[in-house]
């Protein structure tokens, strides 16, 4: 084996300039490189040349390169180029300049804010991962890194998996991730799913708040048992007001936790939202969550208390000549428990245990203090209709604290003698509350406390209009606060004009939910329109000095005649599946009697089939994997060609596999829906109209095949011939193919909504499009014939259809 130096000076990839090593585990190394191609800065990740030998290596190396490459989202990192040069694989992707979450928390915690965001940017990363099919399986701080301008990014997909394939369970007894951040299902080695990665990242945010992870042991056994058994993790006091978050993101039952990432970001948006005393209009499924006054205040306490508490510690460990650690290292069994074992070994002095009963003393009777101001101001503000419907009131009231609190106090002038309205003085009624701002609406020069002279009156509430008395007939001195607040800021509205109207429409870089005619200042906005079953728009748009308008037009993400394949849990891919829209057609033909009557029937869904007939290739991996009997191939030959000797059970179980494989929903075709594609928009019986029919399709007589003769006839490899207008082949000729409904004599009971056909005691299939061995009236569209359900036959195979989310 050759071995190549990782040293920078050494390493050569060509296509890359490397400019330093970055970060090295066992598995890998990163690199900071240029890609000369473009010039752009990449992260160049290069798997250790003598881990190549092993297999199960190199496939998590290539796993996370093929798994990235088909997640484009903002907060999942990009790759850029994936290769192998001589004995080094290597991957090419975003470079992450900001450091990891690990980094960060090395310098100490994260302000629970700045955590909030990070939680939710990686909750819409793992949402979408989640939706196109793969868990990530390895959340923790490492993994989480940051771009320049502070966004939070998702990477190393080496251990994900796809959805339907839950097991943790790589090979016997070996369980994938990292303990401290592991669900319990992973715990276990049982079955996962997008779950067990929002348990992980509700780790991730314990940490970042807390300083420490939540479960601690000295063995990874240990820590596994505690993920298990032991109860959901208080936050300390100072953050109680996340406890909520935590209950939700660990709970020990997946059901008890959020069900996915847009859930999280939802109660995160609202968290913020009403900690800004602007509480979303629209309903959340997490009404746990919500915040209201009590939450407020015992988490203003709470932090009070809380740092208070820290800075007591701080002082007591500095008279020891001891400091705390700055550096905040996070070692596995580093805990803020060291503060304490420092101050239960500390040694015992009169005036330190004085100071601290002084310290202790002076934080309560100010705490007392600062809650006889706030219940004095709601006492005051149950009177002055402060309160909003649900019972809450602003945020910006309660985390102001005491400064709010004096400024609005009533002060005593020097021309009047008190501050108060009198009921004799109609001039000094309070005025209308429609006729002040809300604080929203006011300046902050407005809101701060001033400097006022003796002659100014200041009103006892905001419900009381701020005035200057006459002092000798003089007109009113003017407003000294008025007179330095700023300018409003000049906001515009947008308005999102999308289509379909009833298109979800966000924000993605602000707190407040969007409304038609928001209100915004100028700047950048990042705008996200979705809707399920249509392809979702994300764009950048940027208002300026007016109102904004902006159309935007979804399209389907299921449009007519794409192409498609469903990747498969055991690896690989599923059949090559071509849309097809929804419509109406006339079915049957009343030239035949198991044809007739002819009926018009509607196609209400758009749906996905197979391109070709299911192939032995594709077929074969589903005996294999379920240890199965292979089906004969005639002498014909396997891999392209189409699947033969099968019952309408087999293919009927094959489309029940790829359900579980994939995740999507497979099963074999309605009649209805078969000749609906078999026809492809062409209302006679053959999909090339009334042209020559040589060369078109694989039949016994009138289709010139190459592939039969007077006393032979085989299949054809699937795709031989051309398709039809919808973009399937061989739906004439080559195979017969199974479908859904029971075979009945004619239509008279068949149904207009394309559905199938099903009767008690079915002992007969239906088969469509004519084999190789029948006569070109018998590949015609609207042709049928019936089998038994366990028959098998050379010339018989089958296609399936997808169902597609509307």
């Amino acid at each position: 084996m050759e071995v190549v130096s990782t040293g920078s000076t050494s390493l050569e990839i060509p296509g890359y300039r490397i400019l330093k090593k970055i970060n090295q585990g066992g598995m890998s190394t990163v690199y900071l490189a240029i890609q000369r191609s473009v010039g752009r800065q990449v992260a160049l990740k290069v798997m250790s040349p003598v881990l190549n030998a092993d297999p199960i290596f190199s496939e998590r190396f290539q796993r996370e390169a093929n798994i990235v490459g088909q997640l484009s989202h903002p907060n999942i990192v990009g790759i850029h180029d994936i290769g192998r040069y001589r004995s080094l694989n290597y991957i090419a992707m975003d470079y992450m300049a900001g450091g990891s979450v690990s980094d960060r928390l090395a310098k100490g915690t994260i302000e629970p804010l700045e955590a909030l965001n990070v939680t939710r940017e990686i909750a819409l990363a793992l949402d979408h991962a989640h939706g196109k099919g793969y868990v990530h399986r390895d959340l923790k701080p490492e993994n989480i890194l940051f771009r320049e301008d502070g966004s939070a990014v998702l990477t190393d997909f080496g251990v994900a998996r796809a959805v339907a394939r839950t097991t943790r369970m790589t090979n016997t007894g070996m369980v994938v991730g990292t303990p401290h951040y592991m669900s319990p299902e992973q715990a276990r080695g049982g079955a996962i799913d997008g779950r067990a990665d929002l348990y992980s990242l509700g780790v991730v945010f314990y940490e970042m708040i807390a300083g420490a992870v939540p479960y601690q042991a000295d063995e990874a056994v240990a820590i596994a048992i505690k993920h298990l058994t032991d109860p959901i993790p208080r936050l300390p006091a100072r953050h109680s007001l996340y406890q909520d978050l935590i209950d939700r993101f660990l709970g020990k039952d997946p059901e008890q936790r959020f069900q996915r990432g847009l859930d999280v970001v939802d109660a995160i948006d609202q968290l913020i939202a009403t900690l800004a005393g602007k509480p979303s209009t629209q309903s959340t499924q997490l009404n746990n969550t919500s915040v209201r006054i009590s939450s407020l205040v015992r988490a203003l306490l709470m932090t009070l208390y809380g740092t208070v508490s820290d800075k007591i510690a701080t002082v007591w460990a500095r008279l020891r000549d001891k400091p705390l650690n700055d550096n905040h290292q996070r070692a596995e069994q580093a805990t803020i428990m060291r503060i304490h074992q420092v101050i239960r070994q500390a040694p015992q002095r009169k005036r330190r245990q004085w100071l601290f009963r002084s310290l202790v003393t002076v934080s309560v009777l100010f705490a007392w203090v600062l809650f006889s101001l706030i219940g004095y101001k709601l006492q005051w503000q149950s009177g002055s209709e402060t309160l909003d419907g649900a019972g809450r009131f602003s945020a910006e009231l309660l985390l102001s604290g005491d400064k709010a609190a004096e400024s609005e106090a009533p002060v005593e002038t020097a021309a009047t003698g008190t501050g108060a309205a009198t009921e004799s003085d109609p001039q000094n009624q309070p005025a209308a509350a429609a006729d002040r701002p809300d604080d929203d609406e006011l300046p902050a020069a407005a809101k701060a406390p001033t400097e006022l002279s003796p002659a100014t009156e200041i009103p006892a509430s905001e419900g009381v209009a701020a005035r200057q008395p006459e002092i000798d007939g003089d007109a009113p001195a003017e407003d000294p606060v008025a007179e330095t607040a700023p300018p409003e800021p000049a906001v515009f509205n947008l308005n999102v004009r999308p289509r379909p109207g009833d298109a979800r429409v966000r924000i993605m870089n602000i707190v407040p939910r969007y409304q038609p005619g928001i209100e915004l200042e100028p700047g950048k906005y990042d705008l996200e329109v979705s809707k399920p079953g249509y392809t979702t728009v994300r764009r950048w748009i940027e208002i300026e000095d007016s109102d904004l308008t902006v159309p935007i037009r979804l399209d389907r993400a299921w449009y007519h005649g794409r192409k498609m394949r469903s990747p498969l849990a055991i690896g690989g891919r599923g059949p090559e599946m071509t849309v097809v829209r929804a419509g109406s057609y006339r079915m049957g033909s009343d030239r035949r009697p198991a044809s007739s009557p002819a009926h018009r029937v509607r196609i209400g869904d758009t749906f996905a089939i197979s391109t070709h007939e299911i192939t032995f290739e594709e077929y074969d991996r589903f005996v294999d994997a379920t240890s199965g009997a292979l089906p004969g191939d005639a002498g014909w030959g396997r891999e392209s060609r189409p699947v033969i000797n099968v019952s309408w059970r087999d293919a009927r179980n094959y489309a029940r596999w790829l359900s579980r494989q994939t995740g999507q929903k497979y099963r074999l075709a309605s009649e209805a829906e078969w000749e609906y594609a078999a026809r492809g928009g062409v209302s006679k019986p053959f999909w090339w109209g009334g042209r020559e029919s040589r060369g078109r399709a694989n039949c016994r007589r009138g289709c010139a095949s190459e592939f039969t003769g007077f006393f032979s006839a085989t299949s054809a490899p699937v795709g031989h011939y051309q398709p039809n207008p919808f973009g399937l082949h061989d739906t004439a000729g080559n195979v017969a193919e199974w479908v859904q409904d029971c075979y009945l004599g004619d239509y008279s009971k068949s149904r207009r909504d394309g559905r199938a056909v099903e009767i008690a005691g079915c002992d007969q299939r239906v088969i469509r499009g004519g084999s190789m061995r029948d006569p070109l009236d018998n590949v015609a569209s609207d042709y049928r014939t019936g089998l038994g359900e366990d028959t098998m036959s050379k010339e018989v195979g089958f296609r399936v259809v997808m169902e597609l989310e509307q």
